[in-house]
C-alpha cells in the first residue's frame, strides 16, 4: 500500500483563520456601508413657486371696464365689492358698467338693467336683461350704438374672468332677437379686441372711481356683420 501524504505547512490553518476573518470583516463593511447610503434619504431640491398673496376678503375687486366712448370702446379699472366666486363677481362687474358712473354710458346702456347674471359649467354667461321702463321692447339706438353696448357687457366679463368662454345676452329671462333691432342676440358672443381705442386714439368722458386707473387699448373700427 502507498503511504498517503497529508502534512501541512506550519502555522498554515491560521493564515487561513486570519484571511478567512479579514475577508469577513470587510465584506460586513461594505454591506453596512451600501445599506446605510441606499436606505438613508436623498436631499430632495425642492423648487419654490412664487406665489400671489390671497386678496383680503375686504378689499375691492378691480374689475376692469369697457365703455362705449366716441364710437369705440374705452377702459376703466374701477373698484367693486368683492364677492366669493366667479358668477357674483361678474354680477358686481356687469352692474358697474350699466351703473354709468364712469362717463361712458351709451344710449343704449342707461336704458337697461341687470335682472340676473348665470355662469354654467361650459363657461357660457348668461347676461338677462330687463329695460329700465317697465313694458319697454326695444331701446332707441343706431346699429353702431347697439354694437359697442352689446360688447360692452361681453368684454367685460370674458375680459375680467378666464372662467367664462361666452356670453348670451336674454331679455326679461328669455331669448331675445334684439335690443335695439340690429345687433342678432340668438347667437353666443365672444369678446372683440378690436373694438378697443388704441394708445393713439384715446376715447375722452372717461371717468374713473377715485384711487382707479384708466387706459386706452386696441381699436381697429366698429364694423359688425348683422344677420
Amino acid at each position: 500500500m502507498s503511504e498517503r501524504n497529508d502534512r501541512r505547512l506550519p502555522g498554515s490553518g491560521r493564515l487561513a483563520m486570519a484571511v478567512i476573518a479579514i475577508a469577513l470583516v470587510a465584506a460586513g463593511g461594505g454591506a453596512y456601508l451600501w445599506f446605510r447610503t441606499a436606505g438613508a434619504p436623498q436631499p430632495v431640491q425642492v423648487q419654490q413657486q412664487e406665489t400671489a398673496p390671497a386678496a383680503k376678503p375686504n378689499e375691492p375687486f378691480m374689475a376692469t371696464l369697457y365703455l362705449p366712448a366716441e364710437g369705440k370702446l374705452g377702459v376703466a379699472v374701477v373698484a367693486v365689492k368683492r364677492e366669493p366666486d366667479v358668477q357674483l363677481q361678474a354680477r358686481e362687474a356687469i352692474t358697474a358698467v350699466l351703473a354709468g358712473d364712469q362717463g361712458g354710458k351709451a344710449a343704449v346702456l342707461k336704458e337697461l338693467k341687470l335682472r340676473a347674471l348665470y355662469l354654467d359649467a361650459a363657461g357660457t354667461v348668461y347676461l338677462d336683461l330687463s329695460p329700465v321702463t317697465a313694458g319697454q321692447k326695444e331701446v332707441r339706438a343706431s346699429a353702431q350704438e347697439e354694437l359697442l353696448a352689446v360688447y360692452a357687457l361681453v368684454n367685460t366679463v370674458t375680459q375680467n374672468f378666464p372662467e367664462v368662454r361666452q356670453v348670451r345676452v336674454l331679455v326679461d329671462g328669455r331669448e331675445a332677437q334684439t335690443l335695439a333691432g340690429h345687433i342678432d342676440l340668438s347667437r353666443s358672443f365672444v369678446k372683440r379686441m378690436d373694438l378697443h381705442c388704441t394708445t393713439h386714439e384715446r376715447c375722452s368722458g372717461i371717468i374713473v372711481n377715485p384711487g382707479a386707473s384708466a387706459f386706452p387699448v386696441a381699436c381697429r373700427g366698429v364694423s359688425e356683420r348683422l344677420e
